[in-house]
């Protein structure tokens, strides 16, 4: 993924929903792999492109919240999970 995540990015440029989706997966990665802190940084990067391509009331939107939520949650940061996951 972090392969495909250079080469879509220099396709496409840094902003692009695909480029958001590949982030948003490689967050997930992370997240099975028990490394919460990367995939929050990761899935708050695919958030804000997702946000700025899709408006914040996209299913696409929703479902990074909720995942960033789960990832709040697991590092310990209980409020801003929550927050997140009204949000979606």
């Amino acid at each position: 993924l972090e392969r495909a995540l250079r080469i879509l990015e220099q396709h496409y440029g840094k902003d692009h929903p695909v480029v958001a989706m590949t982030l948003a997966n490689l967050g997930g990665a992370h997240e099975r792999l028990g490394d919460y802190s990367q995939s929050k940084d990761l899935l708050e990067r695919a958030l804000r492109i997702l946000e700025q391509h899709y408006g914040k009331d996209h299913p696409v939107v929703a479902m990074t919240l909720a995942n960033l939520g789960g990832a709040h949650e697991r590092l310990g940061d209980y409020s801003q999970s929550k927050d997140l996951l009204e949000r979606a």
